[in-house]
């Protein structure tokens, strides 16, 4: 088995997944409620490509204004989305080691990939980082019901923006916990 098959079957690749959401609002519900409650002048109706390249640019923007490191403060009191970073710690605890350090995938792969005891002991490599930084949608002055209901999650270009411009030190963010 060459590396690429391995790394194939630890992650499980080989079957097509389906992800349904079914308990959440989407692009495709917002533009129903548009077409709802859209203005009767035609100078005003959008079609549905025109309403999704919109809501495309402005996740653009907001996603290159992340990644730079800046907060972005939600319109209508709905809150803000910063870039937080905290101290990484390792600690004994019983006798073992007990650390919140990320793991590097790529390093572990290769090692399990290497060494089969490896892979049969679950031997994770650790990256050597101080901190470890996030996005947090922070609800503290949001004025609206139902908080608790309310979640960001960043997607992929996102995390690997953030991650890139971590790795060039451009990104100073608040520093939050221990």
């Amino acid at each position: 088995m060459n590396f690429k098959e391995f790394i194939h079957n630890i992650k499980k690749v080989d079957k097509e997944r389906h992800h349904k959401v079914t308990n959440s609002y989407g692009t495709k519900d917002a533009f129903f409620y548009y077409r709802k409650i859209r203005p009767k002048y035609s100078k005003y109706v959008l079609t549905d490509v025109q309403y999704l390249r919109i809501i495309r640019m402005i996740n653009d923007c907001l996603r290159e204004h992340l990644i730079n490191g800046n907060e972005f403060i939600l319109p209508e009191k709905m809150g803000r989305l910063e870039v937080r970073k905290r101290a990484n710690s390792i600690k004994f605890k019983d006798g073992k080691v007990v650390t919140d350090l990320p793991v590097n995938w790529d390093a572990t792969l290769k090692l399990w990939y290497e060494d089969e005891e490896a892979y049969n002991n679950k031997i994770l490599i650790r990256e050597e980082n101080k901190e470890t930084f996030r996005i947090h949608y922070n609800k503290i002055r949001a004025n609206y019901n139902n908080k608790s209901f309310y979640q960001f999650f960043p997607n992929r270009e996102l995390k690997i923006g953030l991650k890139n411009n971590i790795k060039k030190n451009k990104i100073e963010a608040f520093k939050y916990g221990n």
